[in-house]
Order: C-alpha cells, then sequence, then structure tokens
C-alpha cells in the first residue's frame, strides 16, 4: 500500500468518511510508508476534483462511503483502487481495515443513504441536499455571473480554467 486519498468530514485523523465524495469538506493524503497524514479543504467540491488532487498526490487508493459513476469512472480511468468504507468508521480504523483486506471494493457506484431530495448524483447540485446552508452550498459570485452570462455553472468554469 502506498497513498491512500480519503474523503472526510473534519481535517482529523478520528474523523468519519463523508457521506459525498466530490463535496466532501476535507480530503485526507495517507502516505502510508512514511506513516504521513496530509489533510486538505477540499475547495473544487466535484468528483473530477477529488480524483485529480488524488493523481496529484500518486494515491494508489482511495476510500470513501458513497460515489457517483462519474467520479468512479474518472478514478478508476486514473488507476486509482477504490474501495467503500463504513461512513461511521474513523479514518485511523479505515486504513487499518485495508491493510487487513476488510474493505469491499467499488465495483459499481454508490448513492448517499441519507436522505438528500435533490437527488444529485455528484454532479454539483447541492440545494435541497442535507449540505444545503453550509457555505458549500452557496454558490460564489463568481458562478453566479457565469450563470446569468450563459457560460454554464461555476464547475465548468472551473474546469475550463484547469485545462
Amino acid at each position: 500500500m502506498g497513498k491512500v486519498g480519503m474523503t472526510l468530514l473534519r481535517p482529523d485523523w478520528q474523523s468519519p468518511l463523508s457521506p459525498h465524495f466530490g463535496m466532501a469538506g476535507w480530503l485526507l493524503i495517507y502516505d502510508a510508508k512514511a506513516d504521513q497524514k496530509n489533510f486538505q479543504r477540499n475547495r473544487l467540491l466535484m468528483g473530477k476534483g477529488v480524483v485529480d488532487i488524488f493523481v496529484q498526490h500518486r494515491c494508489t487508493d482511495a476510500i470513501f462511503s458513497n460515489i457517483g459513476p462519474g467520479a468512479l469512472e474518472i478514478l478508476r480511468a486514473a488507476g486509482i483502487r477504490a474501495w467503500y468504507g463504513p461512513a461511521d468508521v474513523p479514518a485511523s480504523r479505515l486504513i487499518d481495515r485495508l491493510r487487513q483486506g476488510e474493505l469491499e471494493p467499488a465495483n459499481e457506484a454508490r448513492s448517499q443513504d441519507h436522505d438528500c431530495t435533490s437527488g444529485h448524483s455528484g454532479r454539483g447540485k447541492p440545494s435541497g441536499c442535507c449540505r444545503q446552508g453550509r457555505d458549500r452550498g452557496k454558490a460564489r459570485p463568481r458562478e453566479i455571473s457565469l450563470r446569468r452570462s450563459g457560460l454554464g455553472s461555476g464547475a465548468a468554469f472551473v474546469k475550463n480554467e484547469r485545462e
């Protein structure tokens, strides 16, 4: 095992997994060989952005509780092994479970098992979701101006900036 990427609720080794892959508040890059933890705030708020960060850090594995089909496809294309972890287990224990072969491989997408009413699927549409009302659910001024101008969503703008 090399580096493991995880989607967390808090920047804490004892934090549970986030129920949202792309909109997880925090990402953990754990280097198993050096036993180093690197917590990063997820500022892109989309599945592709999370995968890009995992690729930049050369993660070999990713652990999460839920993932949409698009993000899972991108993760696989990047050559990162995907694993489902129980949402209520701390990050530290999930690493142990990965070492022991106790995590379920993510062979297909799995949606949230909590009551999101928006029907979102990792496409950056948090309204009506359990994340609404936090800083994650509010549009940025740049996104609003792009929507009004007909150029698309903020996620598309970020994607174009990075190409």
